[in-house]
């Protein structure tokens, strides 16, 4: 985890040279006054400035008794500052840990239509990334220890834990979530992070990540309101880049060019809005806001390309639209209640 450790183990490095100079001193003068060895000699000094009190090596001629008593002044000493500043470090990482880990859950509790993003490899950093882009909250949870201090280190709010388990989506905050993806590469996994996200939350929106076709179904099966195949996406965009470059560059830049005029957004249709039962020509959608409506996905499902001004539209229903931030506003009034 990114902290502030690299100032405190500098400071930590202090204390521990100091008693490494001790020793070698202490070393060095059983070595020439008692004409030890190298090892008994090491032993004495170790023995003294940690005053263990095991029996010496040999008895000590007067010298080697004075030498004792300096070293012990100054090795006890250097010996105490060291151990206590070892304690310090332990004992402030751990509480400056505990309380990182309180602060961030206490965060977490007190998110609501947020979203968690279950996993932090490469996919998942770039769908933290979009949705930070969107100012949207979110929590990443992840069974890997260094990606969720990557997370930390980019600012995200991150949970260490399987996000398969009830508890950890609990601590995450599933129930009062409004979306979860799950993104591993594993799709046993994923599996078991929908089935379990689907029964803490039924109106939770899910999208999962599937590596086999023949997830996808089961992905449904247990909740998932979206299943994104990453090399069939990956697949069906190249095709289109080579066939119809400018309608992708096109789409591109609405979706991810913040500098640019228009965005593409979706709105829903209020109950007693001014657009709820009312036609899309006879709401004068495009007249009053300048918005294009390019679709509509009606509540029974059914998703209309280029709906015509015909169209009813009722409480529920989705309209697809692309227009400036302005524009998207005065359509978020009309179909609010």
């Amino acid at each position: 985890m990114v902290t502030a450790d690299g100032g405190i183990a500098q400071r930590l490095m202090r204390p521990l040279a100091a008693l490494g100079l001790v020793i070698a001193f202490g070393t060095a003068g059983y070595h020439f006054l008692e004409r030890m060895s190298v090892t008994d000699s090491l032993y004495m000094a170790v023995i003294t400035v940690t005053t263990v009190g095991f029996r010496e090596v040999r008895d000590l001629d007067p010298p080697g008794r004075v030498f004792t008593i300096v070293l012990i002044l100054f090795g006890v000493g250097a010996f105490m500052y060291t151990a206590t500043a070892v304690a310090n470090y332990v004992i402030a990482g751990e509480l400056r840990g505990f309380m990182g880990q309180r602060r961030m859950e206490k965060q977490i509790e007190r998110l609501h239509d947020h979203y968690i993003v279950c996993g932090y490899g490469r996919m998942g950093r770039r769908v933290a990334a979009e949705f930070r882009r969107e100012s949207k909250p979110l929590v990443v949870v992840d069974l890997d220890a260094a990606n969720i201090d990557l997370a930390m280190t980019n600012g995200y709010l991150a949970l260490l834990g399987d996000a398969g388990d009830d508890t950890v989506l609990k601590r995450a905050g599933v129930e009062r979530a409004r979306g979860l993806v799950a993104g591993m590469a594993d799709d046993a996994v994923n599996l078991m992070v929908v089935l379990s996200a689907r029964a803490l939350n039924d109106n939770l929106f899910i999208i999962a990540r599937a590596n086999k076709d023949a997830t996808e179904s089961k992905l449904i099966t247990a909740g998932a309101n979206r299943v994104l195949l990453p090399y069939g996406l990956a697949g069906r965009r190249i095709a289109q880049m080579a066939l119809r470059p400018n309608v992708v560059e096109f789409l591109e830049v609405v979706m991810h060019d913040e500098e640019l005029e228009l965005w593409m957004e979706e709105m829903v249709v209020a109950i007693e809005s001014r657009l709820d039962g009312c036609a899309i020509g006879a709401s004068a959608i495009r007249q009053v806001t300048g918005v294009n409506v390019v679709a509509l996905r009606q509540r029974t499902g059914k998703l209309i390309a280029a709906p015509t001004p015909d169209t009813v539209l009722s409480a529920g229903d989705i309209l697809v639209v692309v227009g400036t931030r302005e524009q998207l506003a005065r359509l978020a009034g009309m179909s609010r209640t």
